[in-house]
């Protein structure tokens, strides 16, 4: 059709616009939320499947392409409620962030929005759009209706929650379920899923997709964080953890938000040094009472010694340590004497093998009895799951970690658990 003099539309021709917004979710990136997709995230866009699982690598646009989707849905499906729902809040406003930015970047979205808040937002045509976070039960879900269930970041969404809360909430609109997600180990519903061409629409695409990202980038990242990190995260290759110490199943479900972040109670650290090709790695856990939250993570590759202890010299300033454990073998000695000279609560502890299998088995049984809050932080869980143990001739434990891969982190943690057992010079005198 020709428009009319002056461009404006005639009555058939307005309606052939408007029965292609409501109908092909590419027309309405394109000509509502001026996102222009590529090949592969128009496929997606337009897959009509109630049931869909895209496991993409990073930078794949995975999260703008669904946030789209969403969009799309809401105005298009009158009075449909969309949850958007992750392990922790964090990562779900991660993707209601980028579903707000593309209505308040469209002048024809606004106009349209009835109620407008952080976590949710409702259109004029009665259709709502909700972030929640799932925790470690799903109680938050509890008592919502669903027409789409969007699942971020599945693959750390506890299997029970998935498979006991949020199916059956659109087992009664006969609603949708899209699950999005960097992939992990092959024991969660999120793999069950993607293997499970018959009722799921699978999309599996590596980052290299992205005609922007340059080989170049690639092989640095390769080269940064490690071969199997690599293929997870851009690569989109499942890992498997059948000899893990720390399997993700148990990782998993402990995965949340810290329930008493600032809150008083003693704060302790763990420091692992590394070496030349590892990471110099401190964690912070918070304890009140029997229970563990993680509050701080770093790591650093090239960073002098000197300039990583300052940094956890800042941290006491401004925080306040109990104590601080660190791993003594080899060049931690020094460090150790270092950093008291600086004036810091600290304590030295050499990780012979009997100290491992003490030391790493007092934060499994934490995981265990779910006493402790990990962040959903992938390099913290990949350097807890790499983690591999083998039993010795006299029925110990013997640690290494996967090829490719490190351990810094996990061992920080294990510090700064083990520090916060009973104060450190305390814990530390129980060997």
């Amino acid at each position: 059709m020709v428009p009319r003099r002056g461009g404006v539309l005639g009555v058939g021709e307005m309606e052939d616009k408007l029965e292609a917004l409501r109908s092909d979710a590419v027309f309405f990136a394109r000509n509502v939320l001026g996102f222009e997709p590529f090949p592969y995230q128009e496929q997606l866009l337009r897959d009509p499947s109630k049931r869909i699982v895209a496991c993409m690598g990073r930078q794949t646009g995975k999260s703008t392409t669904i946030a789209g989707k969403a969009v799309w849905f809401a105005a298009a499906h009158p009075g449909m409620t969309t949850l958007v729902v992750s392990a922790t809040m964090r990562q779900s406003m991660l993707m209601m962030d980028k579903i707000l930015a593309g209505i308040d970047g469209s002048a024809v979205l606004k106009r349209s929005v009835a109620y407008r808040a952080r976590t949710r937002v409702r259109f004029f045509n009665g259709s709502w759009i909700i972030a929640l976070p799932c925790g470690r039960y799903g109680h938050t879900l509890r008592g919502h209706t669903a027409h789409l269930i969007i699942l971020d970041e599945a693959a750390f969404i506890p299997e029970d929650v998935v498979a006991n809360v949020v199916l059956p909430m659109v087992s009664t609109t006969d609603g949708w379920v899209w699950m999005i997600s960097t992939p992990w180990d092959k024991d969660h519903i999120f793999f069950k899923a993607f293997s499970d061409t018959g009722e799921w629409s699978v999309y599996h695409l590596p980052s290299s997709v992205n005609p922007l990202i340059k080989p170049g980038f690639l092989e640095e990242q390769r080269r940064l964080i490690g071969e199997e990190r690599f293929q997870m995260e851009y690569e989109a290759a499942f890992v498997d953890d059948a000899r893990s110490y720390f399997p993700m199943s148990l990782l998993r479900n402990c995965v949340g938000e810290s329930v008493f972040q600032g809150e008083s109670g003693g704060l302790f650290g763990g420091y692992d040094p590394g070496g030349k090709q590892d990471y110099a790695a401190f964690t912070v856990v918070r304890r009140m009472g029997d229970r563990f939250g993680v509050e701080y993570v770093r790591a650093e590759k090239g960073l002098s010694y000197t300039d990583f202890d300052a940094m956890l010299l800042d941290y006491h300033k401004a925080y306040g340590l109990t104590g601080i454990c660190v791993d003594a073998t080899g060049i931690g000695a020094p460090i150790v004497e270092h950093l008291t000279d600086l004036g810091l609560p600290v304590e030295g502890l050499t990780l012979t093998d009997r100290v491992k299998e003490e030391l790493l088995g007092n934060l499994k049984i934490l995981l265990e009895q779910k006493r402790i809050v990990l962040p959903q932080d992938p390099m913290l869980l990949s350097h807890l799951n790499c983690i591999e143990f083998e039993r010795s001739r006299m029925g110990g434990f013997r640690f290494t970690h996967r090829r490719d891969t490190h351990d810094d982190l996990g061992y920080a943690l294990a510090l700064a658990c083990w520090a916060a057992r009973g104060g450190v010079r305390g814990s530390v005198a129980t060997f």
